[in-house]
C-alpha cells in the first residue's frame, strides 16, 4: 500500500508550502465540486519536473479531506502515487487492486461486493488489469441499487510518467519488458475505460507533459472528457517562491540564532530572481545553506555571487539550465581529491542495488568492502551533498536515509547522466555495473559443503545473493570482452550456493523467483546468456556458451535436489516455497517442452523428485504447482479428502476436475506426464510416502481413475491432447 497518500513509505507526504500554489489548488477543488453537466470528469495537471505536481496532489487531498464533515462524506475515493524508484510503485501491477481496496474502504456499500469478487476468484490479483478493473470496481458499483445516491468521489493518480515497470524490467531487453510509453498509455486507457462506465467518480491526473502522454490525452477518445491544466501557466510562481524563501530564511536564522531573524537577507531577492519561478531551485538552495556547520548567509552569498554561465539568449539554454548550474556549484563544493570517489559512490546509489538493511550508511559500508574502499569512505564522500541527497544516520528518523531513496529529485540524476550538463561529474552506470559484477564474481562463495548455503553469512555475501542475478542478466544483453570474462569465471563457481541464497534472502517475486518475472518465456539458456543471437558470437564463444549453459542447468538441478532433502533446515526458506516450487516447475516445463526433450526423465531434478525421502515441504509444494498447471482450482488439493471440501470450494474443485478429465491441452499434457512418471517411479521403488492413507498423489490417483472411467473399454489410457487454441 506504499502508493496511497497516507502510506508510511511516503510519510510525510509532499505538500505545498503554506501560502503557495493556492491558485492551482483552488482551480482543482472548484472543478471537482462543480456538479454541472458541462464539467468534464477527468482533469490533467501537467508541468515540467520540479514544479511541485506531487505536492499539489497532496495539498488537494488534505484540503478536501478537511472538508469531509462539511460535505457529509469523504471526497477522496482513492489515490495512487507512481514513483520510478519503488518496485511497488513504478509498475501498474498493483494499480487497480490498490484503487479497489481504497474505494471499498471509502464507500461502505461497495465493500461486500468487492469481497465477494475476491472470494469467487482468489487469483484475480494476478489477472489482467483490464479484468481486475471490471471485476473489482465496475461490477461492484453496478451491483448497487441506486448509484445516484452515491456521492462523487475523486481518484488522484500522480506521476503517470513515473510508471516504467519494475527496475528489473528496465535492465533487460525490451522484448522482455513493456516499453514505458506503452505501459503509461495502458494506465491512461484503464482510466478512460473506468470513466466510460459513468460511475460516481472523478479523476485527477498529474504528470509531466511527455509527448506520448500529451498525444494520447489530446486524442478523440479523451477530447470530450478531459480538462487540461498547465501548472506552469497557472498562478504567480515568482510570488510563491518568494513566500517560500522568506519563510525558510527566517526559520534558518531563528534556528541558528542569527541576528535580525525576521529581516530580509541581502541576497534574498536575487535568489528569488535566479530561481525563475522553479520551486525545486529555491528548495535546493535552502537545503544547501541550511548547514549547522557553516555560515548560511555566506553560503547563500557564494551562490549568488557565482557568475551564471547561461542565459535565456544562449543557444543551449533550457528551463533546467539554472538548476543544473546550481547542481554544478553543489558538486564543486566537494574537495577535489574526493571527486572520483564521489562519482563512484553516486553510481552505486543510482544502480538501485538491494540491501538487507537499506539505510544508506549501512549499505555504503557494504559497498566499501566489496569495492576495496577505505571503511566509511562512501559516507564521508557524500557529506557535502545534503542539498541534493536525503542524508541521515541509520540511528535517526526511520524512512530517512534509505539508499534507494537518497536522491531528492530526478533532475539531479538527469544532470549526472548528461555529459553536456555535468562534464566533470558524469556517471557511467554501465561501467560501474560491470565493475560491481566483477567484484561479486570474485567473492562468490564456494563452501566445502553445500550446507553452508543455508547457514548464516556475512553482509557482503547477503548483498551478492540479492543482486548478482539481476546484474548478470543485464550484463548478458550485449556481446563484449567483459561478457566472455564473466562466462569463463562463472563456470568455475558453485552456483548452487548462489541459487539457494537468492531464495533465502530475497523478499518478493521480482527478486526471488528466477522465472516468474518472465512468465516462463525465458529458457534456462536465455536466462543465463541473455537474448543474444549466437550466430553473432565471437570465435570460440559458442563453445563457452554451451559450457556455461550446462553448468547452469547442473547447478540449478543440484540446488533443487539439495532443497528436496527432508533433513535440510528450511526455516529461512519456508515463506519462499511458492517461489521455489514455481521455479522448479517452470524449469521442468522448459526442459520438457524443448524439441530434443526425450531424455527429460533422466535429468537430476526428475530423479530427485522421484525419490523423496521422508517429509519434504519442497516436494509437496512442487506437486501442488504441477496440479495448478492442470487447473488453477486444483492447487493446494494434493492431500485431497472429499469430506474436507464443502459448498463453494467443493463446486470449484469439481469444475477443475471436469476440465482435467476432458481432452488435455498441450499446456496441461506435460504436467500430467510428469505427475504420472513421478508416481510410477515412487510406486516401483515402493516409496513409503505412498503408504499413507492420504498422500501427495491422492489427487493424481483420483484424477487418473476419473479419466479411466470416462474412456471407452479397450482404448489407450493415454490422455488425449488438443491444441490450446481449440
Amino acid at each position: 500500500m506504499g502508493a496511497i497518500h497516507e502510506s508510511n513509505e511516503r510519510f510525510p507526504p509532499p505538500m505545498c508550502h503554506p501560502g503557495t500554489r493556492e491558485v492551482v489548488v483552488d482551480k482543482i477543488i472548484v472543478w471537482y465540486l462543480d456538479r454541472s453537466d458541462q464539467r468534464k470528469g477527468i482533469m490533467w495537471v501537467h508541468a515540467p519536473a520540479g514544479f511541485g505536481k506531487t505536492a499539489v496532489a497532496g495539498t488537494v487531498t488534505e484540503t478536501l479531506k478537511a472538508r469531509a464533515k462539511e460535505l457529509g462524506f469523504d471526497p477522496i475515493g482513492a489515490s495512487f502515487f507512481f514513483w520510478r524508484n519503488s518496485p511497488e510503485r513504478n509498475s501498474p501491477a498493483r494499480f487497480i487492486i490498490t484503487l479497489a481496496y481504497q474505494l471499498a474502504e471509502c464507500i461502505s456499500e461497495l465493500r461486500p461486493h468487492v469481497e465477494a469478487a475476491i472470494r469467487e476468484k482468489p487469483g484475480i490479483v494476478k489477472m489482467a488489469l483490464e479484468h481486475q478493473l471490471v471485476k473489482l470496481i465496475v461490477e461492484p458499483f453496478q451491483s448497487l441499487v441506486d448509484l445516484s445516491v452515491i456521492p462523487n468521489r475523486l481518484l488522484i493518480i500522480d506521476g503517470i510518467d513515473e510508471c516504467i515497470n519494475s527496475d528489473q524490467e528496465s535492465r533487460v531487453k525490451k522484448q522482455y519488458a513493456e516499453d514505458q510509453e506503452a505501459v503509461q498509455i495502458r494506465v491512461l486507457e484503464l482510466i478512460r475505460r473506468l470513466h466510460s462506465y459513468q460511475l460516481p467518480l472523478s479523476f485527477l491526473l498529474l504528470s509531466r507533459r511527455e509527448a506520448w502522454i500529451k498525444q494520447h490525452l489530446e486524442s478523440n477518445a479523451f477530447r470530450d472528457v478531459l480538462e487540461p491544466l498547465d501548472l506552469y501557466e497557472v498562478g504567480d510562481h515568482m510570488k510563491d517562491v518568494a513566500t517560500f524563501v522568506r519563510a525558510e530564511l527566517s526559520r534558518i536564522a531563528t534556528s541558528q540564532g542569527l541576528e535580525d531573524a525576521d529581516e530580509e537577507w541581502e541576497e534574498e531577492e536575487a535568489l528569488v530572481s535566479r530561481s525563475k519561478g522553479q520551486m525545486i531551485y529555491a528548495s535546493t538552495v535552502i537545503r544547501h545553506i541550511d548547514d549547522p556547520y557553516g555560515d548560511p548567509r555566506q553560503l547563500l552569498k557564494d551562490i549568488i555571487d557565482s557568475p551564471s554561465s547561461t542565459s535565456p539568449h544562449t543557444p543551449d539554454y533550457t528551463p533546467f539550465s539554472p538548476l543544473y548550474e546550481l547542481y554544478s556549484q553543489v558538486m564543486q563544493s566537494c574537495p577535489q581529491r574526493n571527486r572520483a570517489l564521489l562519482v563512484e559512490v553516486l553510481e552505486d546509489i543510482m544502480l538501485r542495488l538491494r540491501f538487507k538493511d537499506s539505510k544508506y550508511d549501512v549499505a555504503l559500508a557494504i559497498m566499501d568492502r566489496l569495492s576495496g574502499r577505505t571503511p566509511g569512505s562512501g559516507v564521508k564522500a557524500l557529506r557535502p551533498l545534503h542539498a541534493v541527497l536525503r542524508l541521515a544516520s541509520s540511528k535517526e528518523k526511520e524512512g530517512v536515509g534509505i539508499v534507494g531513496d537518497l536522491i531528492i529529485h530526478s533532475s539531479f540524476e538527469e544532470f549526472l547522466q548528461s555529459q553536456h550538463a555535468s562534464p566533470h561529474f558524469t556517471v557511467d552506470l554501465d561501467k560501474r555495473r560491470d565493475r560491481v559484477l566483477s567484484r561479486m564474481l570474485d567473492c562468490m562463495p564456494s563452501p566445502v559443503s553445500l550446507e553452508e548455503a543455508v547457514e548464516k553469512v556475512d553482509d557482503v555475501a547477503n548483498f551478492v545473493s540479492l543482486n548478482f542475478w539481476n546484474l548478470w542478466t543485464t550484463a548478458m544483453t550485449t556481446i563484449s570482452e567483459a561478457r566472455t570474462t564473466y562466462l569463463k569465471k562463472i563456470v568455475t563457481i558453485d552456483l548452487r550456493v548462489s541459487i539457494i541464497q537468492r531464495y533465502k534472502y530475497s523478499e518478493n517475486a521480482t527478486t526471488t523467483s528466477f522465472f516468474q518475472f518472465f512468465r516462463w518465456h525465458m529458457t534456462p539458456s536465455k536466462y543465463l546468456l541473455g537474448p543474444i543471437d549466437r550466430n553473432r558470437s565471437e570465435d570460440g564463444l559458442s563453445a563457452l556458451d554451451d559450457q556455461a549453459i550446462s553448468h547452469w542447468q547442473s547447478s540449478f538441478e543440484g540446488a533443487f535436489a539439495f532443497l528436496l532433502q527432508p533433513s535440510i533446515p528450511l526455516t529461512p526458506l519456508t515463506d519462499k516455497l511458492d517461489f521455489i516450487s514455481y521455479d522448479c516447475v517452470a524449469y521442468l516445463h522448459n526442459i520438457i517442452t524443448q524439441p530434443d526433450n526425450g531424455n527429460w526423465r533422466n535429468c537430476k531434478l526428475v530423479h530427485a523428485l522421484g525419490s523423496p525421502a521422508g517429509d519434504s515441504s519442497v516436494f509437496e509444494a512442487v506437486l501442488q504447482e504441477l496440479y495448478r498447471q492442470l487447473d488453477e482450482r486444483l492447487r493446494d488439493k494434493s492431500n485431497w479428502r472429499a469430506e474436507s471440501l464443502t459448498g463453494y470450494y467443493l463446486r470449484r474443485f469439481h469444475r477443475g476436475v471436469e476440465r482435467v478429465c476432458g481432452p488435455l491441452h498441450k499446456d496441461q499434457q506435460w504436467a500430467w506426464e510428469v505427475l504420472e512418471h513421478l508416481h510410477e517411479t515412487m510406486e516401483r521403488n515402493q516409496n513409503p510416502i505412498l503408504e499413507a492413507d492420504c498422500h501427495p498423489f491422492s489427487l493424481f490417483l483420483y484424477l487418473r481413475d476419473k479419466r479411466r472411467s470416462q474412456e471407452p473399454t479397450g482404448e489407450s489410457t493415454q490422455p488425449p491432447v488438443v491444441n490450446a487454441e481449440e
